[in-house]
């Protein structure tokens, strides 16, 4: 069952496993979203602003749960004091330091915690490495609208299975790419459906449309998009073009290819000014790769938040590109990483502890 507490008036009191989101009020002079996924064992993974993974222990759980049922902290305060009757003061300390490190996160993007300052360490043992944070589902080989369409590519009833198997087994996002997904009729069916699920969704991207019609970027965000990864070419976009998409609430990270003979300093910084939450960047050939590493260098210096670990889009030849990073910038961690292809079976970089069968109803 989905519990959302923006669609609630009063206070949920049944504490149990699933899906809990939760949104600042409009007037919150900070803003920023929740995702709580709370396992069987009430160990926790909480998402927050759909790009910062927090591994939680019991503790740090409940105490995730209870904030995001959007009361007053005298409320929360209940609730918690309920679970452990501790002294009221000691609690209310507590409260405030998982909110702080909360907070703390959302306003240093590069910051990856591993333990708060409020002492919830994150959950301990293996068990939650057998979970992985995120499924990539390539929903289509094509990459032109002129594409002819694989026979093999999967149904959307059947996408749906392994979406809703991705949920039931505590996987709190869902990324869509391709080929090129927009040009899957039912993209917006999917995304409404993860939603509904209450799970994180992201979408990688480079269709024009997205850089072009406002109406279409709107549309994806009240669906239910949370994360988009959008490609670009800064020989071909200035950054002024994409500043309607970063004044949405939206998470959109700019990813493109870095050569050894263009200068793209000046454009980043611009990107970054106009409100891109984050970078992907990766060389245009293997001989820029030593051009990616150093300019990887220059952004990290500058304190600019880069994701790494995400899926490339299939060539023609349906093999994943390779990423061409040096080592010494590859942070590809194989434990968060679950790849299915557009027949739905698994991809060649999907290495991951979860049963496959699992996922494959």
């Amino acid at each position: 069952m989905i519990k959302n507490p923006r669609a609630s008036s009063s206070l949920i009191s049944d504490y149990s496993s699933g899906f809990y989101t939760y949104h600042t009020p409009a007037d919150s002079p900070l803003q920023y979203r929740l995702h709580l996924r709370v396992l069987p064992n009430e160990n926790g993974i909480l998402i927050i602003n759909a790009s910062t993974v927090m591994h939680l222990n019991q503790t740090g759980t409940y105490f995730a749960w209870a904030k995001m049922q959007g009361g007053s902290e005298d409320e929360t305060l209940h609730l918690i004091q309920k679970q452990y009757k501790e002294d009221i003061n000691l609690l209310r300390n507590d409260l405030r330091n998982f909110i702080s490190e909360i907070e703390s996160i959302i306003q240093n993007t590069d910051q990856t915690p591993t333990v708060t300052s409020a002492g919830f360490n994150i959950a301990e043992g293996e068990e939650h490495l057998q979970i992985p944070v995120r499924a990539n589902l390539c929903l289509t080989y094509r990459n032109k609208p002129d594409d002819p369409i694989d026979l093999s590519e999967q149904s959307t009833t059947k996408w749906k299975n392994k979406i809703k198997a991705a949920f039931d087994a505590g996987i709190p996002q869902i990324l869509f790419f391709g080929g090129e997904p927009t040009l899957r009729e039912d993209l917006l069916e999917l995304l409404a459906y993860t939603e509904e699920l209450g799970l994180v969704s992201g979408l990688i991207t480079s269709s024009q449309r997205v850089i072009e019609d406002p109406d279409f970027i709107q549309t994806l965000i009240e669906i239910g998009l949370d994360h988009l990864v959008l490609e670009v070419d800064p020989d071909l976009i200035q950054p002024s073009e994409l500043k309607h998409i970063f004044d949405q609430d939206l998470f959109t990270c700019i990813r493109f290819k870095v050569s050894q003979y263009l200068d793209l300093f000046d454009w980043v910084l611009e990107v970054v000014e106009l409100g891109a939450n984050a970078l992907n960047i990766y060389p245009a050939n293997i001989d820029d790769s030593q051009k990616t590493a150093e300019f990887h260098q220059q952004l990290v210096n500058q304190n600019i938040n880069l994701e790494h670990n995400l899926p490339f889009p299939l060539t023609d030849a349906k093999e994943i590109t390779p990423k061409l990073f040096s080592p010494d910038i590859n942070e590809y961690d194989p434990d968060f990483d679950l790849v299915f292809l557009p027949d739905g079976t698994p991809g060649p970089e999907s290495t991951n502890n979860l049963p496959i069968e699992d996922l494959d109803s």
